[in-house]
């Protein structure tokens, strides 16, 4: 058993005590628990430091990572650069190395406190299925560290990537968790359509939830994004279809744009947003495009809003680190969220709006009964621990301490 002393849960500013049991789950949660009467259990002090529960990462792509490190293959920037950059790499994959990058991609998101993640794996007649496969054998090498869901993805598109339609049916077969798309890959509109409907068939065909790269261009006239939420009313998905990136709605009308956002508003559909790749969306005159969504509007319209990492050191984007709190602080500048209570929505983006994404049917949070997955945090609030990407002394999955996190600098 595990006693965790003097937390501030979710940096409420209120000190409690936690008591997590031999099976992983918190058992109680009360302003003092005696641990004289309590054998063999492990106590650790954490003297006021936040105790939150993990962070989710419901965007990323492993089998990319770590593939830039010395650099970009070209010096332009933009989207459609970055996606040819990729090809050369993607025709060279062996399993092995894509094993090994996966799993130091995971370790790394762990080490800051992240235990659930969402990677896309690409599908197409480049990759074929070996990303697939070597993200699989890094999804088996970490399972007791990690809870990683697999998207079929077909960045290339589908129609218009010879054989990759047969290779999404190939890629659910050999243990792909989720279906996923990006329908603006393909040439014409109603492949586009088509792409969606496609997805929609993977996913009841295989009972997955659906998570694809939706209108992530400056395409104001690309409407994926909401036949994407009419095909949820239509179904009954709600909550079980996410939409990554979503950034044509933001060059769209205002009219149009609120059409949209209250479909996806009625049909429960969770947006994710990537704030650090903005960087990636193309280099405009001023004023710049900002290469993100509506994230504001869609709050405050109280859609589902979550954001995520998505890649790390690609050729689509030298930087990132898997730290939720570094993403957490871009999108704090991003949305311009400047106060406590604005901190707070963007730190549930990082948290709950993830999990609901994530797996909508699983109960999350630092509450009895629940799945003891969380972390300490060394920060008295939401906003410190944006401010300074606070170190995480203890990272803990089902009750066990798995891992450490300390950011220290000392002055000589």
């Amino acid at each position: 058993m595990l006693l965790i002393k003097n937390a501030n849960v979710d940096g409420k500013g209120v000190l409690s005590d936690i008591l997590i049991n031999d099976k992983g789950f918190y058992q109680e949660i009360s302003t003092h628990i005696d641990e004289t009467s309590i054998l063999g259990c492990q106590v650790i002090d954490v003297k006021g430091m936040m105790a939150a529960p993990t962070f989710v990462n419901t965007h990323m792509h492993f089998d990319k990572c770590y593939t830039a490190l010395k650099g970009r293959e070209s010096s332009v920037e933009t989207l459609e650069d970055s996606i040819k950059i990729m090809h050369n790499i993607k025709r060279n994959y062996t399993v092995e190395d894509v094993k090994e990058r996966a799993i130091r991609g995971i370790k790394e998101c762990v080490m800051f406190g992240t235990t659930k993640i969402r990677t896309n794996v690409d599908i197409d007649n480049m990759a074929n299925l070996v990303g697939l496969e070597g993200v699989l054998a890094a999804k088996e090498a970490t399972k007791d560290i990690c809870d990683l869901q697999v998207v079929a993805f077909p960045q290339e598109g589908i129609f218009c990537n010879e054989g990759t339609e047969k290779l999404m049916y190939e890629a659910m077969e050999m243990g792909a968790d989720i279906a996923g798309g990006m329908p603006a890959a393909e040439y014409l509109d109603e492949h586009a359509r088509q792409h969606v409907d496609l997805v929609f068939s993977l996913a009841e065909k295989y009972g997955t939830l659906i998570d694809m790269h939706i209108d992530q261009s400056k395409d104001m006239f690309d409407r994926s994004l909401e036949y994407t939420a009419f095909l949820t009313m239509k179904n009954g998905l709600g909550g079980r279809v996410t939409g990554g990136h979503c950034t044509s709605i933001t060059y769209q009308n205002q009219s149009h744009a609120i059409k949209v956002m209250e479909m996806l508003k009625k049909a429960d559909v969770n947006i994710c947003t990537n704030t650090q790749v903005l960087a990636i969306m193309g280099i405009d005159q001023e004023p710049r495009t900002r290469g993100v969504t509506r994230i504001r509007e869609m709050v405050d319209m109280g859609i589902n809003v979550c954001t995520a990492q998505d890649t790390i050191c690609d050729g689509f984007h030298l930087y990132g680190t898997g730290d939720p709190l570094d993403y957490g602080l871009v999108g704090c500048y991003t949305a311009q969220y400047n106060t406590p209570g604005t901190a707070q929505i963007m730190w549930d983006m990082i948290t709950k709006n993830s999990m609901r994404a994530f797996n909508p049917d699983e109960k999350y949070g630092i509450e009895v009964g629940n799945c003891a997955d969380l972390n300490i945090i060394d920060a008295n609030n939401v906003q410190e621990a944006f401010r300074t990407r606070a170190s995480r002394p203890y990272v803990i999955k089902k009750g066990k301490i798995i891992a450490s996190f300390q950011r220290t600098a000392t002055l000589l």
